[in-house]
């Protein structure tokens, strides 16, 4: 018996592929959509039970898409669970009274069986699956060659750190500047990969750092961001980065893609 619809609207494609994977091995039905203009269109033609709502969409926001999905009057009691993709909090001033919230979700503070926890939670269930997140089986490699992974994101943390590891490298992961500098006190990785909005320094301090120490300069970098922004991407190369990575816009294959590449050199 198949469960509830569930709509995802997130602009990560990496976590909503594997939430969309995961959600339908549960039975759940799943559609997912990367903007804010298609959150809105879609929650009308699918007609979902719930919907995860990112605040941080392109093209409408979610703050927006929630606002106007609360003066409509064929979408406004789908439940929503709100999503923070940028790992800031909440911002609750800028969400409309009507919309039925069921949770909500930091992405930098939790883990993909959490989402799948509340999920099963708003609609009275628990999650009792003890298996992790599936594995993409892929063929190793990777050699064993060491990858140092520095960011402070939990979800996609979880969904890399597999998907790097199911190809043959040795994953080494650092949450912030302090924890990275004490792997590459100790051992030199073959790639780095590094997010730029990290606590305390940032990722590019950290890369103006590594790049300054003779030891370290020649390692390959690959720079993460959630925005594409023009000026960030000229300042990573200007600081000797190999590679520049939108998070949002690219798969797993193709970042591991960029390692092989990088590395292979």
């Amino acid at each position: 018996m198949n469960k509830e619809k569930i709509l995802i609207a997130l602009g990560d494609r990496n976590l909503s592929a594997l939430l969309m994977q995961q959600l339908k091995e549960l039975g759940y039905g799943t559609d997912s959509v990367t903007n804010g203009k298609d959150a809105l269109e879609k929650m009308k033609s699918f007609k979902p039970d719930l919907a995860l709502i990112d605040t941080n969409l392109p093209v409408i926001n979610g703050y927006e898409v929630l606002t106007k999905k609360s003066f409509d009057r064929e979408i406004t009691k789908i439940p929503v669970i709100v999503v923070s993709n940028s790992g800031m909090p909440v911002q609750m001033n800028k969400l409309p009274s009507t919309p039925v919230m069921k949770d909500f979700i930091i992405k930098t503070h939790v883990e993909p069986r959490e989402v799948i926890e509340k999920i099963e939670k708003a609609f009275g269930r628990e999650y009792t699956i003890d298996s992790e997140a599936p594995v993409i089986k892929d063929q190793p490699h990777g050699g064993g060659k060491k990858v140092l992974w520095v960011e402070d994101d939990k979800l996609l943390s979880t969904i890399l750190s597999k998907k790097i590891e199911a190809t043959g490298y040795k994953l080494l992961k650092a949450i912030n500047s302090k924890e990275a500098f004490a792997f590459l006190a100790a051992e030199i990785p073959d790639i780095i990969i590094l997010d730029i909005i990290l606590p305390e320094m940032s990722g590019f301090e950290v890369l103006q750092k590594i790049k300054t120490e003779e030891r370290l300069r020649k390692i390959p970098v690959i720079m993460l961001s959630n925005l594409s922004k023009q000026g960030d991407i000229e300042k990573a190369k200007m600081l000797g980065a190999n590679k520049f990575v939108v998070k949002a816009a690219v798969s797993l294959d193709e970042i591991i893609r960029e390692i092989d590449a990088l590395v292979k050199k």
